[in-house]
């Protein structure tokens, strides 16, 4: 037991340094992933929602009964029906609620829009409106009606609960717990290396161990977390993978307890105290660190030397380059509902059954890029520069601001003068926010910006700014250098990048 205790003891300590490291490596990147957790309990453990259904009837006849969700956001909903016969093909009747599209009902057997249609809007205590539309001939010839309905939910939504409310609260410290996580697995590794106060330390690794235990486990059994995080962006594991880990190391931690009396600490219990108290701040001082000036090993697809590009088009050997799908086809004749393959669609369509939908199934999922949701986009126009960036072969500058609200505006006055020697130079500069139009307006007249902001997906600038803001310089579509937003580069910095260095 003794040799087994100690053999123990030093590999679930390496492996919680090396582990806590690769996250502490990368502060706001963990963080990123327990918002997702957060997100996760907040939905789970809200107060679950009432559906509403919406009926169309014709001449107090129902064409439609569809349900719809609510959800605690919603105020005002919009119910839009659109509906167009034709004699020939039948046409369809099409419902979109609050921009979620409805099924298409088939009309094939109305040759003429009625006199009158009734909408319904019903919920669990009864309707929520009811609106009567009286057609004229003239309509009726024309067999197309369309017309949007505005009113308001709230008053059936409920409220989301003491518990969601906690959840989502939590994002707001996220970086806070991840710094403190991070730092605490590391510390707690270090100890074990030591054997520094034994029990203690193994029971608080136990008490650590079994919380993410239930969290890969909740993750893995619902699907809910494709990656647990627990090597950050060095080695992504899926659920049951993280499980697993999660169980051997609960066997581990039952043989530390079961021998911990074996325990030989490396330094004496004073000079020990000492030592620990300064490897806790220079852990905890690694972590603000690299959140600050940026991740010292960046295992991010947007790292110094990548060709973004290229990563978004190259395929690596023995992938698929797409999905293997089945297609089925779900159709009705009468109140006969089928789902049929391809090659059966035309022989039950000559039997009289009329499209429903198509549902989808992935059977072997293809390759999917590190980056696959690069796009820049013009907030005025909407005009997508994706591919005038990734095909320039001019040096670029991206000034990444994930969040306008939280970016550290600290650094700029060296910015601006960033942009006019880049301006000078004839390179293009790119300020890309996930903010809207009107924000990012009043966020450049508010600092006096003398560039525009442009727009792009919020994860994709979460993934390439682990500080708020992070500036890159590019070489056409190659990532040249990437600086945090508190430790911007001088000119001459900059200019040492494009010298060759042949």
């Amino acid at each position: 037991m003794k040799y087994l205790f100690t053999f123990v003891k030093l590999f679930t300590g390496a492996l919680f340094v090396f582990s806590g490291i690769v996250k502490l490596n990368d502060p706001a990147g963990f963080a990123i992933k327990l918002d997702e957790y957060f997100d996760v309990f907040a939905e789970d453990v809200a107060e679950k929602q009432d559906s509403v259904q919406v009926t169309v009837q014709f001449d107090y006849e129902s064409v439609v009964n569809q349900v719809f969700p609510l959800y605690a956001s919603d105020l005002v909903k919009k119910l839009r029906l659109n509906c167009k016969l034709d004699t020939l093909e039948g046409g369809d009747l099409n419902i979109n609620w609050g921009g979620l599209e409805g099924t298409a009902i088939s009309m094939r057997r109305y040759k003429q829009l009625p006199a009158q249609i009734h909408f319904f809007v019903k919920g669990a205590n009864g309707v929520i409106i009811e609106k009567a539309y009286s057609l004229d001939s003239n309509q009726r010839t024309l067999n197309t009606f369309q017309t949007q309905l505005d009113f308001e939910v709230k008053q059936w939504v409920k409220s989301p609960g003491f518990w969601s409310g906690f959840f989502k609260s939590c994002k707001t410290y996220s970086l806070h717990f991840s710094l403190f996580f991070c730092a605490l697995e590391v510390w707690l590794g270090l100890a074990l290396l030591v054997g520094y106060e034994i029990r203690l330390t193994v029971l608080i690794t136990a008490l650590l161990i079994g919380f993410f235990t239930f969290l890969t486990a909740y993750s893995a059994y619902y699907n809910k977390v494709t990656d647990c995080g627990c090597f950050g962006d060095f080695l992504k594991l899926k659920p049951w993978q993280s499980f697993r880990k999660d169980v051997v190391l609960s066997i581990l931690v039952v043989i530390l307890i079961l021998g911990w009396k074996h325990n030989r600490p490396v330094f004496a219990r004073a000079k020990a105290h000492i030592i620990m108290a300064l490897l806790a701040m220079g852990t905890f001082g690694f972590g603000l660190f690299c959140y600050f000036y940026l991740p010292i090993w960046d295992f991010l697809p947007y790292k110094k030397g990548n060709d973004i590009r290229y990563i978004m088009n190259h395929i690596p050997p023995g992938e698929r380059a797409s999905d293997s799908i089945v297609i089925r086809f779900v159709m009705q004749k009468g109140t006969d509902s089928v789902k049929v393959s391809t090659l059966e669609y035309a022989d039950f369509a000559q039997k009289g059954y009329v499209f429903v939908r198509q549902d989808r199934q992935v059977i072997a999922e293809g390759y999917k890029s590190p980056i696959h949701d690069f796009a820049i986009y013009n907030l005025e126009t909407g005009e997508d520069l994706k591919e005038t960036v990734l095909n320039s072969k001019m040096y670029q500058i991206l000034y990444v601001m994930p969040f306008l609200s939280q970016t550290d505006t600290s650094g700029f006055d060296a910015l601006k003068r960033i942009y006019d020697w880049s301006q000078k130079q004839n390179w293009k500069f790119y300020a890309l926010s996930s903010a809207s139009l009107e924000p990012a307006k009043a966020f450049i007249q508010q600092y006096q910006l003398p560039f525009g902001i442009y727009a792009a997906d919020q994860k994709m600038l979460m993934t390439m700014a682990r500080y708020n803001p992070t500036l890159y310089v590019l070489k056409g579509s190659q990532v040249l250098a990437k600086y945090s937003g508190c430790n911007l580069p001088d000119m001459a910095i900059i200019q040492e990048l494009t010298k060759d260095p042949r």
